[in-house]
């Protein structure tokens, strides 16, 4: 099955949030979608802490959700 990782980011000072596509099951072989929602936190602070954009502590990860297919994310919520 496909599944897709999206969180949801916001900006703090500006309250602009914004969803972005973490991964899904074509970057990651291992990826399924009771292991998204059981692990999916501690793999999204890992992520974030890695990434360029979204690693200050200016952004926040408001929520994730794991889909079932494939999703395209919003530009802003």
């Amino acid at each position: 099955m496909f599944v897709t990782v999206v969180a949801v980011l916001c900006h703090l000072s500006a309250q602009d949030c914004t969803e972005v596509v973490v991964t899904n099951s074509n970057l990651d072989q291992s990826l399924t979608l009771q292991g998204c929602m059981l692990g999916g936190q501690a793999s999204l602070s890992q992520w974030k802490t890695a990434h360029p954009i979204y690693r200050s502590d200016d952004w926040h990860i408001e929520r994730y959700k794991c889909v079932a297919g494939l999703y395209v994310a919003k530009a802003r919520i």
